[in-house]
């Protein structure tokens, strides 16, 4: 039975790729040739329980068993010898390939932290793309109890393609999660915020929602000069032991629009930016452009 990719590539993506690249016979239009995945040993390359450990976990991520690479030079200042091991090595072609292509975009990458998608630069002008994974973990047959230590890999995809954009075109028909680029003639380019950083001042708000009364009655105890000093003591470290984020300076004004945490007006919550941007498309009743 041929892999899920392979007829999603047949039945959709071939005629979708012949019309956008304006080909009209279907053997030039681009296809996987093969795909290298290749891990570095380093310091660990002269232990082989580990050297083993990295070459089963290589082989669980590709289906194929792996390749212990070796220096075929001995270079003093990279402390390489001939003969030693220097990486595992896969190479997957046909049904794999499709396979673990499939695994790769629709669960591995959405599975890294903060992930915001791939480079497009890794694209060269021979038709392969190449780009990097900090942590192998992020594939589920890992078990990650038994890793010993998170290593990266880097990743080789050859295609058939004739250049960039061919490439680029089929990488992304495959649902490749690739940075789109901005374009710095629009005046909009980099107003919105990472979304982290929204989200981040979101849990402060709560935060200080949920610890406001607690605060407040410490506060209240502390500045007391009537009180026992045991008893205001006793309230100063109580008060340190509440989440800092709790406190309400450690809210940031942010725009409500675009998340952007300059140049933001208090009683209107959204930042110069975002209202110069209302206004002249007339979103706000009475404001009108002045000119002089």
């Amino acid at each position: 039975m041929a892999p899920r990719l392979k007829n999603i590539y047949d039945k959709e993506i071939l005629p979708k790729l012949m019309t956008k690249l304006n080909f009209k016979n279907k053997h030039e239009v681009p296809k996987l040739t093969k795909i290298v995945l290749n891990m570095g040993l380093g310091e660990d390359a002269s232990d082989a329980k580990k050297v083993k450990s990295c070459q089963d976990d290589m082989s669980s991520i590709a289906g194929q068993k792996a390749v212990i690479t070796k220096f075929k030079k001995s270079i003093a200042n990279f402390k390489s010898r001939k003969g030693f091991s220097a990486g595992i090595k896969v190479t997957l072609r046909s049904a794999k390939m499709y396979e673990f292509v499939d695994r790769l975009v629709n669960i591995a990458l959405p599975r890294i932290k903060d992930f915001r998608g791939l480079n497009q630069s890794g694209i060269d002008s021979f038709g392969n793309y190449s780009f990097g994974i900090k942590e192998h973990i992020i594939f589920p047959e890992i078990n990650f109890d038994k890793v010993n230590r998170i290593r990266g890999m880097d990743i080789t995809i050859v295609t058939s393609g004739k250049d960039k954009k061919t490439t680029h075109a089929l990488l992304e028909a495959m649902n490749f999660p690739f940075i789109k680029k901005i374009d710095k003639k629009d005046k909009n380019w980099g107003v919105m915020a990472k979304t982290s950083s929204i989200q981040r001042n979101l849990k402060r708000i709560k935060l200080v929602k949920k610890f406001s009364k607690k605060r407040e009655m410490l506060k209240k105890i502390i500045k007391n000069k009537k009180l026992p000093l045991e008893e205001r003591f006793a309230a100063q470290l109580k008060l340190a032991k509440i989440p800092r984020n709790s406190a309400k300076t450690r809210i940031r004004n942010r725009c409500e629009i675009t998340g952007r945490p300059h140049g933001v007006y208090r009683k209107l919550r959204i930042s110069r930016i975002a209202l110069r941007d209302l206004a002249s498309n007339g979103k706000i009743p009475g404001m009108t452009k002045s000119s002089w």
